[in-house]
């Protein structure tokens, strides 16, 4: 029973990594000794597209480089890691060794030098998603399987739509955290630029309906500031 990271798999299966840096030359080269690893690339060359292909995959880790035109890494890296627990490693190019402790402290994973041998890259995003699997350890009787997009109470799965899915993965991944109505409706509706807050209410009402039924934790309301799953 565990409630791994979004996209999590175990570190011996091939991976879906995220790669995004504006420079196309860099990331067909990293893209090659990836996918020459067994490994499956999703290419964004700026912070939207990274953003936009982000929600609509199902990615294991984010390779992410800072310095882009438009939304920078760092602000990537905010949003990403407000959305979901991926494994986030920053790419860097720069020789400051006040870099990666910023970027540690943004929500980022771990951080790989561009001059790395190809061998050191491989094993440090290895590292970061075995890390991630080991902190999903078992967890109060859920169960979540971001890949079959299933998540169970007890070994009893949860018959939520995709939305209440979404919303339930939040809370469950958060347990004993307040979630804020922001945060939910950014997980319910991550396609939506400005979802009404009015739709947190009926989804979470029928979430609950289906988890009383398998004798479940339901989602306590916080009046005026969100939702908590208690563990």
């Amino acid at each position: 029973m565990s409630a791994p990271a979004r996209g999590s798999a175990a570190t011996s299966d091939p991976l879906t990594i995220l790669i995004v840096d504006d420079e196309p030359a860099w990331v067909g080269a990293l893209g090659a000794v990836l996918g020459k690893a067994g490994h499956r690339i999703v290419a964004a060359y700026d912070g939207e597209e990274a953003l936009r292909r982000f929600r609509a995959e199902r990615i294991d880790a984010v390779l992410l480089d800072l310095a882009m035109p438009g939304m920078d890494g760092s602000s990537v890296a905010r949003q990403m890691r407000a959305e979901s627990d991926v494994p986030i490693l920053i790419v860097s190019g720069e020789r400051d060794p006040a870099a990666p402790a910023e970027l540690l402290d943004l929500g980022a994973d771990d951080y790989i030098r561009k001059s790395m041998p190809n061998d050191e890259k491989l094993a440090r995003i290895r590292a970061v998603v075995r890390r991630k699997a080991a902190a999903a350890a078992p967890v109060s009787g859920w169960t979540l399987d971001a890949r079959r997009h299933e998540i169970a109470w007890r070994a009893q799965i949860v018959p939520a739509t995709a939305i209440e899915f979404r919303l339930l993965e939040a809370l469950v991944t958060h347990l004993g955290e307040l979630r804020s109505h922001a945060e939910l409706l950014a997980a319910g509706w991550p396609d939506v630029r400005d979802p009404d807050p009015l739709w947190l209410k009926p989804h979470l009402a029928r979430l609950r309906d289906k988890l009383i039924r398998l004798d479940a934790p339901t989602p306590v309301a916080v009046r005026a500031v969100g939702y908590r799953l208690e563990a």
